[in-house]
C-alpha cells in the first residue's frame, strides 16, 4: 500500500514540476488598430497634413541604463524610433474641431506590455507646426479603447 501511494505521489510530483515552465498564456492576433480623435490648441491653416504614429523607442543600451540618462551625457547613443504604423490625411479647409483618426499596426502582446508611442504632427508650408507634446503610451490594456490626443502649436 505504502508503494502504490509513494509511486502516485512521486508521479504527481513529476507532472507537476514539467509544467511549471510551459507558457499557458494565450496569444493574440498581432494585427492591432487604435482609433482617436486630435484635438487642437488653435485654429490649424488650410492645407496643412496630420500624421498619426505608433512608434516604438528602443535603444542599443541593453537594460536599465536607459532609464538613467544624466543630463548633457553624449556618450551614449539617442534611442531608436521604430514606425509601427501611420496615418496620412490633408486637412484641407483647415480644422478647429477634433479630426478623427485610425492607425492600423502589428504589435505582439509582449511588446504591448511595455508599451508604444501614440504621437500625433501636424504640418504646413513644409514645417511641423503642431505636436503632441505629452507622452501618450498605448498599452496592451489600452489599444482597443478610443484616444483622444492633443497637439499644441510650436511656432517660435
Amino acid at each position: 500500500m505504502n508503494t502504490r501511494f509513494l509511486a502516485a505521489a512521486s508521479l504527481v510530483l513529476l507532472l507537476a514540476t514539467g509544467c511549471g515552465h510551459l507558457d499557458l498564456a494565450r496569444t493574440s492576433d498581432p494585427d492591432r488598430v487604435v482609433n482617436g480623435t486630435v484635438s487642437f490648441n488653435r485654429p490649424v491653416p488650410a492645407g496643412a497634413e496630420l500624421v498619426v504614429r505608433i512608434i516604438e523607442s528602443t535603444s542599443n543600451q541593453p537594460g536599465p541604463a536607459n532609464l538613467e540618462l544624466a543630463v548633457g551625457d553624449r556618450g551614449r547613443p539617442a534611442p531608436v524610433e521604430r514606425v509601427l504604423g501611420e496615418q496620412v490625411q490633408g486637412l484641407p479647409t483647415g480644422a478647429g474641431e477634433p479630426v478623427t483618426f485610425r492607425v492600423e499596426f502589428q504589435a505582439d502582446d509582449a511588446l504591448l506590455r511595455r508599451g508604444v508611442n501614440l504621437e500625433a504632427r501636424v504640418s504646413h508650408g513644409g514645417r511641423v507646426r503642431f505636436r503632441t507634446l505629452n507622452a501618450h503610451v498605448v498599452t496592451l490594456a489600452s489599444h482597443a479603447y478610443r484616444h483622444d490626443i492633443t497637439v499644441e502649436s510650436i511656432d517660435r
